[in-house]
């Protein structure tokens, strides 16, 4: 992490922060606020008394989104289509410093969820390939890109968010197999390369709201 430490360093520190917290200031930084077009696209309440504003979330996989002198990333589609575990982390590396000096503490991204399955899905090409092997690696290695610079990634969205239209609505049904062995398995690889977040989808799955 940011400074030359790792995960341990942070995770003790973190420890330490949330034992002098109250049941309400333990909700209050757990619970996000507001959709708003702004620096933040979302944030989390803060501790006045110890000195901690909350986090500033902000979208997109692509780059800073509601900001102006900022960069507009390649694609994940276009990214994954280099097969270069070397420009996934060096991309990811970018992005976050990005984020970082624009003072935003989560990055909304990447993206493993729409995997791209169908060649309908609307937003496709904010994840790498519909391939979840490849899915997988380029999502480790971006979020070590990203997390190396300070700011925490969010991997999203989890899980069968496949379909833009109608997505508070649909149901992505699907089998224990084909959830496991294809779905899940970018964001295992998440998981396994220490994501800081993962974003739920806004979608049912087998009919009940992931």
């Amino acid at each position: 992490m940011h400074g030359g430490q790792g995960w341990e360093h942070a995770y003790k520190k973190a420890v330490e922060f949330v034992s002098g917290l109250t049941l309400l200031e333990k909700v209050n930084i757990t619970t996000g606020t507001g959709w708003t077009q702004d620096l933040c696209v979302g944030a989390t309440g803060g501790i006045p008394r110890l000195g901690f504003s909350g986090f500033c979330l902000q979208d997109s996989p692509l780059g800073i989104r509601f900001a102006d002198q900022n960069s507009a990333f390649p694609a994940g589609v276009n990214t994954a289509a280099t097969w270069s575990k070397k420009l996934f982390k060096a991309r990811g590396e970018a992005m976050g410093e990005e984020f970082r000096d624009k003072g935003i503490d989560v990055v909304l991204g990447p993206v493993a969820g729409p995997l791209g399955r169908s060649p309908e899905g609307g937003r496709n090409w904010e994840g790498f390939a519909p391939d979840p092997v490849l899915t997988g690696v380029a999502m480790a290695e971006t979020i070590k890109g990203i997390q190396d610079t300070g700011v925490i990634a969010c991997a999203k969205h989890f899980i069968g968010n496949e379909q833009e239209h109608y997505r508070q609505q649909m149901s992505s049904n699907m089998d224990d197999t084909t959830m496991h062995e294809t779905y899940l398995w970018p964001f295992a690889d998440a998981v396994k390369a220490g994501v800081g977040s993962v974003m739920c989808s806004y979608n049912r799955m087998n009919d009940s709201y992931a």
